[in-house]
């Protein structure tokens, strides 16, 4: 975590934050002990809240906080994500192997195997094995449009919430003075701030079942010091309300409990006359989006383009700037993956 990031950047302590008549009631997080530093970067560490009657503390660990207000709850389904050590893919696919395929460092190889080549595929060697006419990886066309949003030089803070193993993160660095990257997913973002700190990353690459082949990236140019990790819920993420002017939510939209609360939580992030890029299949599940919560559409694309021009239940309304109908591939192994179509939205917010 760099040094200067509860002051640069005020971090919110989640479980004491509140809303009143008052407005927004939030406390600020403060550094309580640096245990481990490298430089401008504090690898272990205590974040604690400077609200008296709170003062819950929040680990650092490998130069992530990590901010959730029930922190039990997390580790114990997320605890292998978090003290997993940093093995060679050889030995990694080695302990896949004794299975089960449920079991929790089984399911984080693959995870890792799917979104690295998805996020960085095209720098990896080998390149993944996709199918003739797929795409060099799975986010390009994102990263597309991504690049095709205003480059100039680096003058607003971006935020993306589910930024998993940081491409995304990356990009948005090209036309922003600091991005800070959201996701509850520990072993993404441990992976993503070696690739954006531009240190080389060998992971495997899942070949069938629980056999892996060992893989090499790195992030080359698109490396930065601009990008802050957070290990947060993208539905109570500790930061101010209206801090950024490119707020992001790539896929995400269907992978949270409730698409109308991310919304919310976008709005309220992004600052008056700001950005807003969305992207999504919106590929309903049930046991990760409940009925209850979903857009009661066949046409959820539109639905969200309408709820945005017109502001429902948002600060101010949005006005198109560009939309799109893409492509993302999720690479599963040598003989399967999934093609999405992806509803692309850029909004701006009314200043």
């Amino acid at each position: 975590m760099r040094a200067d990031l509860p002051s640069s950047l005020p971090l919110i302590c989640p479980a004491c934050r509140a809303r009143s008549e008052r407005g927004h009631e939030l406390h600020t997080l403060s550094v309580e002990k640096v245990l481990r530093a490298r430089g401008d970067e504090i690898d272990e560490g205590i974040l604690r809240c400077d609200n008296g009657g709170c003062h819950r503390r929040y680990p650092i660990l490998d130069g992530i906080p990590l901010i959730v207000p029930q922190l039990e709850r997390y580790l114990a389904s997320e605890l292998p994500l978090v003290i997993e050590g940093d093995l060679s893919p050889e030995v990694a696919a080695l302990l896949a192997l004794s299975g089960p395929d449920d079991a929790p460092y089984t399911r984080l190889l693959e995870h890792l195997s799917i979104y690295l080549d998805a996020h960085w595929g095209d720098r990896a060697q080998p390149p993944p094995d996709l199918p003739a006419g797929a795409p060099a990886f799975g986010m390009q066309s994102l990263v597309e449009h991504l690049r095709a949003a205003p480059t100039a030089a680096p003058t607003g803070r971006a935020v993306e919430l589910g930024c998993s193993v940081g491409r995304g993160l990356a990009e948005l660095a090209r036309s922003s003075s600091l991005v800070v990257g959201i996701d509850l997913h520990f072993g993404a973002l441990r992976r993503a701030r070696r690739l954006l700190a531009g240190e080389p990353l060998r992971y495997g690459r899942r070949v069938s079942g629980r056999h892996y082949a060992p893989v090499a990236t790195s992030a080359g140019e698109l490396a930065t010091d601009r990008v802050a990790l957070i290990c947060a819920d993208a539905l109570d993420p500790p930061l101010v309300p209206n801090a950024f002017s490119r707020v992001a939510a790539l896929n995400l939209v269907d992978s949270v409990s409730s698409p109308t609360r991310l919304l919310s939580v976008l709005d309220g992030l992004c600052a008056p006359a700001g950005e807003l890029l969305l992207a999504s299949p919106y590929a309903w599940q049930s046991g990760i989006v409940a009925d209850e919560h979903r857009p009661d559409t066949d046409d959820p694309a539109a639905w969200f383009a309408r709820r945005l021009t017109e502001g429902t239940d948002l600060e101010a309304p949005y006005s198109l700037v560009d939309e799109a109908e893409l492509t993302w591939w999720l690479r599963r192994d040598a003989r399967s993956g999934h093609a999405y179509a992806v509803h692309w939205l850029r909004a701006r917010k009314s200043g």
